[in-house]
């Protein structure tokens, strides 16, 4: 004859396993550590900003700009910039993104520039920019 499960046996049955995820789950977090936040520029390509928000909502999502500009008319902008390494093509790439503002501070676009810097010991001539 069967020996009937008894609610003891059911806790280790059930919570054992659930016991074991919860560490590891724990455990992985303790070593990998939080998933890392997007860049700014990431955030940027996705879409996150859109023309007529507020300067204070673009602060809130992409965090403290590079550098802010202001321009003659009253207008100004936000840069953030991004370094990465292209594995296909093996060289160095910064990007910018610029986060343009109408003199009311209101989001009126947002552009994006490339270059890949020349190499070490090479005549390093600045190209492009704003």
């Amino acid at each position: 004859m069967k020996a009937r499960l008894r609610p003891i046996d059911w806790a280790f049955l059930i919570g054992g396993p659930l016991v074991f995820l919860a560490i590891a789950w724990f455990g992985l977090n303790a070593i990998i550590g939080p998933s890392p936040t997007p860049n700014p520029v990431e955030q940027l390509r996705a879409g996150r900003i859109k023309p007529g928000m507020s300067e204070a909502e673009v602060r809130a999502i992409l965090g403290p700009p590079k550098a802010d500009v202001t321009q003659e008319e009253g207008k100004f902008y936000y840069r953030y910039q991004r370094s990465a390494w292209q594995s296909e093509t093996r060289t160095f790439t910064e990007e910018d993104a610029y986060v343009d503002f109408e003199v009311d501070g209101r989001v009126s676009g947002v552009s994006f520039e490339s270059r890949t810097p020349p190499p070490a010991g090479a005549d390093a001539n600045s190209t492009g920019g704003r």
